[in-house]
């Protein structure tokens, strides 16, 4: 491999290459689903964000009933129905 080379193909592959490990090694990859509704403090900006009405009006849109459920249970059973 000529010195040119190793600089424009070897390095930025091999870059590529050790940088991928790296993330799969450290459980950063993207394909992992995390569960976003696994306490409060991380689906905070949702619930801070969506007006309780908008949670009501998308659940009764996907069939779920809303009597006697906070901000945070109905956004899981929204999210989720979507998902399906």
């Amino acid at each position: 491999m000529e010195r040119r080379d190793f600089f424009t193909k070897g390095f930025p592959a091999y870059v590529y290459k050790v940088s991928s490990l790296f993330v799969e090694t450290a459980g950063l990859s993207e394909n992992e689903e995390k569960d976003y509704f696994e306490s409060f403090y991380s689906c905070y900006p949702l619930l801070a964000e969506a007006p309780y009405d908008m949670l009501v009006d998308a659940a009764n849109k996907l069939g779920i009933s809303t009597e006697g459920k906070d901000k945070l249970t109905l956004a899981k059973e929204v999210f989720n129905k979507k998902e399906v």
